[in-house]
């Protein structure tokens, strides 16, 4: 695919996200969340922050994936430990923004059980060419644009926001969903809570 085709799927993809919150904040009076019937979060009315995952929601098994240097790995071979799932690009100023605070979670925690996984959102070449300055101690995954939003749909950002974030119990549970950035604070409480004993 062109860069110019990529850029242009994701200029779109940034358009309608940005739309769709515009439109949600004036809907809902800039209220914090979105609820359902139920009271609980729902995708398709997801708002940057945390969302709460149904208590009986699974990481769906089978979930592949290619690291920068093409080697080919699987959510499943994570089970057992607290995994964060982390989707960024390039292009993504909060995403940088967060990407230290990432590593320096994984570099505390992860002789723990706790381990990090940052999916790109981009140009594999322009996620190869990032990534050594961002310093990741963690697996970076790469594919098409297209596969990436797909995958974050399946995984409950149907908006294509980023940085989107899912966090895995060790027994693949999904335990929540973050759109936006998480501070250093409130993500190592999480992962503290979560990490497991």
């Amino acid at each position: 695919m062109s860069k110019l085709k990529v850029a242009l799927v994701i200029g779109a993809c940034l358009l309608a996200a940005a739309g769709g919150y515009g439109l949600s904040q004036f809907q809902h009076g800039g209220e914090e969340h979105a609820h359902g019937p139920t009271g609980a979060d729902t995708p398709s009315t997801q708002k940057p922050g945390t969302t709460a995952a149904a208590a009986s929601e699974s990481l769906p098994a089978g979930i592949a994936l290619s690291e920068l240097d093409g080697r080919q790995y699987s959510l499943d071979d994570y089970k057992g430990k607290l995994m964060i799932i982390n989707f960024w690009a390039t292009w993504c100023g909060p995403c940088l923004n967060e990407i230290p605070i990432l590593v320096k979670m994984q570099e505390r925690y992860g002789a723990k059980g706790f381990q990090l996984i940052g999916p790109a959102v981009d140009d594999i070449e322009e996620a190869r060419r990032a990534a050594p300055g961002l310093k990741f101690n963690y697996p970076i995954a790469v594919g098409t644009p297209e596969d990436m939003l797909e995958l974050m749909a399946t995984l409950g950002n149907d908006q294509g926001g980023l940085p989107f974030s899912v966090v895995i119990a060790p027994d693949g549970r999904i335990i929540e969903r973050q759109l936006g950035e998480y501070s250093e604070v409130e993500l190592a409480g999480l992962i503290e809570k979560y990490l497991p004993h």
